[in-house]
């Protein structure tokens, strides 16, 4: 008679171990997905979540915009400093507040070389419009006391142009909004 064979013995799953990072509070326990075929031992360890958010930031944020800055290497650049830093202005202030208000600012360059010229000028005072208003909610958002407004660019950088200084105290305020900004993100995210 023949004898039977020694079937070979099932490859051990080993379920995978998830390491907690140390600046995270612990998930709560969920219960494992056993593959099938798996020895059922394995199903009443804990598995713990893969992903992993932080609220470090994506990536640090300048803050030293100034006024003299914008005004002398814009008159060296012939106006191209002006159009990066309005531009980068954009850009941080999408990447500190769309998480909270789910906006996004258009891009400076489409608006100053498509849109503002389309539009006969009328796309840069919306443009700056909104913008300003989302400087003052995400200050507002993030405890801090609101230094600009859409009245603000109203006042100051529209009105304010007949006075002349009214445009440069306008930018001054953006410019250092946005430095308060950019500073307490680097910190927060």
């Amino acid at each position: 008679m023949p004898q039977p064979q020694a079937q070979p013995q099932a490859q051990q799953y080993a379920a995978p171990q998830y390491q907690q990072p140390a600046y995270q509070q612990p998930a709560p326990q969920q219960a494992a997905v056993v593959p099938q075929g798996a020895p059922q031992q394995y199903a009443q360890q804990p598995v713990q979540p893969t992903a992993v958010y932080s609220a470090r930031p994506a990536r640090q944020l300048r803050t030293k915009r100034s006024l003299l800055k914008y005004i002398l290497l814009g008159l060296v650049t012939l106006g191209i400093y002006d159009i990066w830093q309005m531009s980068e202005v954009g850009e941080s202030l999408n990447l500190i507040a769309s998480r909270r208000d789910g906006k996004k600012t258009m891009h400076y360059c489409l608006l100053f070389f498509l849109v503002g010229p389309v539009t006969l000028g009328i796309a840069y005072l919306v443009w700056f419009h909104r913008m300003c208003t989302r400087v003052g909610e995400e200050q507002a958002a993030r405890g801090m006391t609101p230094t600009i407004s859409a009245a603000t660019y109203w006042l100051w950088g529209v009105l304010g142009a007949f006075i002349i200084v009214g445009p440069f105290i306008f930018y001054y305020k953006l410019l250092h909004a946005m430095n308060d900004l950019s500073a307490d993100y680097n910190v927060r995210g």
